[in-house]
């Protein structure tokens, strides 16, 4: 039987495959976007630049225009559209720092990516 930290691994090097394939087709909005999975480590989100770039660090510092802290089950959930964002942050699942427009406009082409 798999752990919770394994299958978080394993959920967050799904989500890093599947962002990476669909950002070379993502058409740059000019914002950055870190999200922060905790013991995870933290996924930085480039689309300022041309292909989109998705960058896992277990410490990653540079400064973002927005800031999303959630469990990688917790953004799956939210990009397959299982789970409803104002619900996720008002459950304390999701909580949001800076440019929330940017946060808005990466899951809004991620989900029409079907990542």
């Amino acid at each position: 039987m798999m752990q919770a930290s394994q299958l978080d691994d394993l959920q967050l090097a799904e989500f890093m495959d599947r962002a990476q394939r669909v950002s070379r087709d993502m058409v740059p909005f000019g914002k950055t976007v870190l999200f922060d999975f905790g013991d995870l480590g933290r996924v930085f989100v480039n689309a300022s630049v041309s292909p989109v770039t998705f960058e896992h660090a277990a410490r990653f510092e540079q400064r973002a225009d927005c800031r999303v802290k959630t469990k990688i089950s917790t953004l799956k959930k939210l990009v397959d559209g299982s789970l409803d964002p104002m619900m996720a942050v008002f459950s304390g699942r999701l909580k949001i720092s800076g440019e929330m427009d940017a946060a808005l406009e990466l899951a809004k082409r991620l989900k029409a990516a079907n990542a």
